[in-house]
């Protein structure tokens, strides 16, 4: 899975981390960043998505683009 980070959107609450600690982390400006895009499995790292608050972590299948999360 494709873990982008939408840095406009993203205003530190530090959801994901709670989540998924493995994966997300927050840089020195308090936004998320992925460390580890396989540092968890797909359904924790689809409810850390599901918990952010702006909805800035979006979610694609690797292989073929297609969105998982936010549905478009």
């Amino acid at each position: 899975m494709k873990i982008t980070v939408d840095r406009s959107k993203c205003e530190g609450y530090g959801k994901c981390v709670e989540v998924a600690a493995k994966v997300f982390k927050l840089d020195e400006k308090f936004i998320s960043v992925v460390m580890d895009p396989k540092g968890d499995a797909d359904q924790k790292i689809l409810f850390a998505a599901r918990v952010c608050p702006t909805k800035a972590i979006i979610l694609e299948e690797e292989e073929s683009g297609k969105r998982i999360f936010p549905q478009a």
